[in-house]
């Protein structure tokens, strides 16, 4: 059989040719994709924190900003003080903590829902699969359409409460769409699968949102002041918080404002679209 270079190159240019015109077609589409979800469009946000206090500072502005636009806001807490105090050793599941306590004040403050506490120690020794696995079960069963936790590729992180917490969360949102993961029920597909639209992250040094606090400054910080061991170890944890939301500002038109990595679950596995950074 002889092989026709010059006929088969033609076919391989029309095929190319046809494959252009389509992707010139929808190249229209592309900002859209690339562009972040915008948190005006949420309903129900899961916020999950590695310990007791991050999403109030991180994203207490937000969760007010949200909530008053009638959002749902639930927070999830994957470790506690239960296993750091000698005071609750023999009892750790049988008492409420000194930060389980702040923690319920900040959330009652922001009118935020209690997605539980996942009862793992401060500076657990849990792998990030383990993690996982307990985001998860919560993830399906409250089924929000945004997850927002801390970013887990923060340069400057060194704590890896927060390295591996926000990489579980990466996980817990992608496997929650799988009907087989993490395992068949009664030998059949699961029923409590449900696909996370959009993840975003806080504490990120790559942010593609910036949400104005302006007007939910003072509500922010007092609900940062809920946590009270907290500010009693550092006292200029407060004044800490406040100038970094105030550094965030420049050069917009905000006094105050909380940046954001967002993206939609079409960038949360394999497609390498690009998430625009703001302009």
């Amino acid at each position: 059989m002889i092989f026709d270079f010059k006929k088969n190159k033609r076919k391989a240019s029309a095929k190319f040719d046809a494959g252009s015109a389509a992707l010139s077609g929808i190249m229209p589409v592309a900002p859209f994709l690339c562009a972040p979800p915008s948190l005006r469009e949420a309903k129900r946000v899961l916020f999950v924190q590695p310990h007791p206090d991050d999403n109030q500072i991180g994203a207490g502005g937000t969760i007010a900003w949200l909530i008053s636009r009638g959002v749902e806001c639930w927070e999830l807490t994957v470790t506690d003080d239960r296993y750091a105090n000698p005071e609750y050793i023999g009892k750790e599941n049988e008492v409420e903590t000194v930060r389980q306590k702040e923690a319920k004040a900040a959330q009652a403050y922001l009118g935020m829902k209690n997605a539980g506490f996942l009862g793992f120690a401060d500076k657990t020794r849990a792998t990030v699969d383990e993690l996982s696995q307990a985001i998860l079960k919560v993830i399906r069963e409250i089924k929000p359409d945004f997850v927002l936790t801390v970013d887990p590729d923060l340069a400057t992180e060194c704590h890896s409460d927060h390295i591996k917490v926000g990489q579980a969360v990466k996980y817990a949102c992608m496997d929650a769409m799988c009907d087989f993961y993490p395992e068949f029920i009664d030998g059949k597909p699961r029923e409590d699968v449900h696909r996370v639209a959009n993840i975003g992250f806080y504490y990120t040094d790559k942010p593609n949102t910036m949400i104005d606090i302006s007007d939910y400054e003072e509500t922010k910080m007092n609900s940062v002041a809920c946590h009270v061991s907290q500010t009693t170890i550092d006292p200029s944890l407060m004044l800490v918080v406040r100038l970094q939301q105030q550094y965030h500002a420049q050069g917009t038109r905000y006094k105050a404002v909380e940046p954001l990595r967002l993206q939609r679950s079409l960038q949360m596995h394999c497609f390498n679209l690009p998430v625009e950074p703001i302009k």
